[in-house]
């Protein structure tokens, strides 16, 4: 037996496709007195049965909690009885019948009470285009899809924010020099009875404003129909897609309305190409002077970033003996056939620049990167109008992200005359 809801409902579908019916038999024609009459006629009624609609969506919602009652005793004095909680649909078994749901709403105009119940966490209806926003616990399915398989997201250092931008200050070091450890904290030898010349950590502030990054996906009805493979579709789809955009800023970013990448960071240490070194070519002395820029710190927990153009030259590269050549030490295979440098990863991305060019190959500890996220989550959207003559309906994701390097500057070692990174790369190769 159909609730009242669902009756008020089929009653609008009956209004909706009673006015589109005017529509097509006036052709090209403007509707006749009478037409325009029959046609405004039923808007208002359709207006009233709106109205109905939302108010026994939200009896509905005041019924689910069964809010506690007072009722009278035999004797007449008062008694507080607390209801049962009223039955209601279990929640969305998967991310596909979720969206078969928004589906129906937009297309039939058969609204899920789950969709309504904005209170519960399941869903919100977006006006005036018909949208609901998705579950959160399937946005942030989604979310962790992305953190989890990012092979540069999976790295940064990750804050969570519940508001728009975030400030936090770091040791403004750039040099290792007396006096400029930590920023400006100096130790000294002192006699007994003497006291060290105080000294203080310097700290620069960071400021960090949340950017938005968003993509959409259109959806045949066919497709639609198919729960399972809806839902594989379109979550794979989104995080990969938001994944890609976010992991390329974090390399290529220009800072300003994306996240600062580090080719584009001051503490970015670029290396030279070796005198006569022939163009578009990577030889061993560049990843050993690549490697020795690197700071100590970051030498347990670094990975190489290449272009996959890259990777020939990487298996060919020799140190010179006599009239021959040795496979160099330092370059191997692991044991589950990871290409290692200096015993760190090797991940081939297209976020690096093709063979000779900066930013083909990088070395990068991206633990001293950081990353502020919403604490939401992902937003998603959804709304049949977009591509309505298509039969599709759109799919929209949003996700507010930002992120920079740590450091302000390279640092300048104790001893030594070439500075110091987490981020390194090797020059142009022209």
């Amino acid at each position: 037996m159909k609730t009242r809801l669902e009756k008020l409902q089929a009653q609008r579908a009956e209004k909706v496709a009673a006015m589109s019916a005017i529509h097509t038999a006036a052709g090209d024609a403007p509707l006749s007195d009478e037409q325009s009459k029959q046609w405004e006629a039923l808007k208002a009624e359709k207006a009233k049965l709106d109205a109905a609609i939302a108010q026994a969506s939200e009896q509905l919602e005041l019924e689910r909690v069964a809010p506690a009652v007072t009722v009278a005793n035999g004797n007449g004095t008062p008694r507080v009885e607390v209801g049962a909680p009223r039955e209601t649909k279990a929640p969305w078994p998967s991310f596909g019948a979720f969206l078969q749901g928004v589906k129906n709403a937009d297309a039939n105009h058969i609204v899920d009470p789950r969709l309504m119940a904005a209170a519960s966490g399941m869903g919100e209806q977006i006006a005036p285009d018909g949208g609901y926003a998705i579950p959160m616990e399937y946005a942030q399915g989604i979310e962790k899809l992305m953190w989890e398989t990012g092979v540069i997201l999976s790295r940064v250092s990750q804050r969570p924010i519940d508001g728009n931008a975030m400030s936090f200050n770091v040791i403004a070091e750039t040099s290792r020099a007396d006096g400029s450890r930590r920023g400006g904290v100096l130790g000294y030898w002192v006699d007994e009875g003497t006291a060290p010349t105080a000294s203080q950590v310097k700290l620069a502030k960071i400021e960090m404003r949340l950017r938005k990054v968003g993509c959409i996906g259109y959806m045949t009805d066919e497709l639609t129909q198919d729960a399972p493979a809806l839902q594989a579709e379109l979550t794979q789809a989104f995080a990969e897609e938001l994944q890609f955009k976010v992991e390329d800023a974090i390399v290529n970013g220009l800072g300003h309305t994306m996240p600062l990448g580090i080719m584009q960071a001051p503490c970015l240490v670029p290396v030279a190409k070796e005198t006569n070194q022939a163009a578009a070519t990577i030889v061993t002395t560049n990843l050993s002077k690549m490697w020795a820029r690197l700071t100590p710190r970051s030498q347990l927990s670094a990975v190489w970033l290449i272009n996959v153009d890259c990777q020939p030259q990487l298996d060919e590269l020799a140190l010179a003996v006599g009239t021959g050549g040795l496979q160099p030490r330092f370059i191997n295979y692991g044991p589950t056939g990871i290409l290692q440098i200096k015993g760190r990863d090797v991940i081939p991305v297209e976020y690096c620049q093709t063979v000779g060019t900066p930013g083909d190959i990088i070395l990068a500890d991206f633990s001293q990167y950081r990353v502020i996220r919403k604490n939401t989550g992902i937003q998603q959207d959804s709304s049949i109008h977009v591509r309505f003559l298509q039969d599709e309906t759109t799919f929209r994701a949003l996700y507010r992200v930002d992120g920079q390097p740590l450091p302000r500057a390279a640092v300048t070692p104790l001893r030594g005359a070439g500075t110091l990174s987490p981020f390194i790369d090797l020059a142009v190769r022209a």
